[in-house]
């Protein structure tokens, strides 16, 4: 992979990214605790069509590489019209999709439709194996139960269709963080785990000390040694068990990460050069804590990626210092693991 540091503006073309994320919508049916969009006032009118993000990937056949896929996300990315659609254009040009989920849409009937449009990969948050902790988080009752509902009815009638479960390790679930590792490893249903450590919630004003703030002692664990303690039982457990997603670099750093150290890491950030991420209105960002480098509405995705814009925002950052939370989980790529489609 080309190294951030060795791009002058207009000397060296990016290469093609390893992933294309299209968050195609913000509407979202949760409550949960850890993100507030769901609290904003957004204009969902602006949200761009299926049909525009369909000409998006037109663009892409022959730009990207081949073990690159396309991640759908929101908000609750099923709620979007016409989703189907773009699986399906994405699935006939060869391209690999992978939907996020909360899980609480699917049903039998649309499990069907999401294999026969040719879903590659789902991934539902499951926080705790615990129903009261994991309702409580999405703010929604009867959520877990869906979580296994559709884990249930994709093996069933999804069986091409990998299934993995992100969580993320928080104050209130530390203590399930094991027993998730331990039944995904069990479970054949499932491809694997991969751990988060928390972020700022979404959708609330940016704040430093986030972590320390009452509002998220939820969030936050309040015992270093303690989760120290956790992740070491994750990275002996990385020995033996072969679904924790998470290189053991990662989980050593949630370590220094967890114990409040602003440089819990001294790589720098990669996102630049491993990926495209676009709203719902179609803007184009390497980064969203950066300005857009375009909108897919007005040009292809490789020509963004490789435009003037895209270089100057790659030059700016590489003079980021933000040691923001995106670098310890968007920055690390996940271990190699058993393609599921044989």
């Amino acid at each position: 992979m080309q190294d951030i540091d060795s791009f002058k503006k207009n000397e060296l073309k990016p290469a093609a990214p390893s992933y294309c994320c299209f968050c195609i919508t913000l509407r979202c049916l949760m409550r949960c605790k850890s993100c507030y969009i769901w609290n904003q006032k957004v204009d969902f009118d602006k949200e761009i069509s299926v049909e525009s993000w369909i000409a998006a990937v037109k663009s892409l056949p022959g730009f990207l590489d081949k073990k690159t896929d396309i991640i759908i996300s929101g908000g609750e990315p099923l709620l979007k019209e016409n989703i189907l659609d773009l699986i399906t254009f994405c699935s006939e040009n060869d391209i690999k999709i992978s939907l996020q989920t909360n899980a609480s849409l699917i049903n039998k009937e649309l499990v069907k439709k999401l294999a026969d449009a040719g879903l590659w990969r789902i991934c539902i948050t499951l926080y705790s194996l615990r129903e009261e902790i994991h309702d409580c988080l999405r703010g929604k009752k009867g959520v877990y139960r869906k979580v296994l509902e559709a884990i249930d009815l994709l093996s069933k009638f999804a069986p091409d269709v990998g299934i993995n479960i992100q969580n993320i390790i928080m104050d209130i679930n530390l203590e399930d963080i094991i027993r998730m590792a331990d039944w995904v490893e069990k479970d054949e249903r499932i491809d694997y785990v991969y751990f988060l450590s928390p972020m700022m919630p979404f959708g609330v004003s940016e704040d430093k000390d986030w972590f320390s703030k009452n509002d998220y002692r939820f969030m936050w664990p309040q015992d270093p040694v303690r989760v120290s303690s956790i992740l070491d039982e994750l990275i002996d457990k990385k020995e033996y068990f072969r679904k924790i997603a998470n290189p053991v670099s990662q989980l050593n750093i949630f370590k220094r990460y967890f114990n409040h150290s602003l440089a819990y890491t001294d790589t720098r950030c990669t996102l630049g050069v491993r990926g495209i991420n676009v709203d719902p209105e179609g803007n184009a960002f390497l980064c969203f804590s950066q300005t857009s480098i375009g909108n897919i509405q007005d040009g292809n995705l490789e020509d963004i990626w490789v435009s003037d814009r895209a270089q100057e925002v790659r030059q700016q950052m590489q003079h980021c210092n933000r040691k923001c939370n995106f670098l310890i989980n968007c920055s690390f790529e996940y271990e190699d693991l058993v393609d599921h489609t044989g």
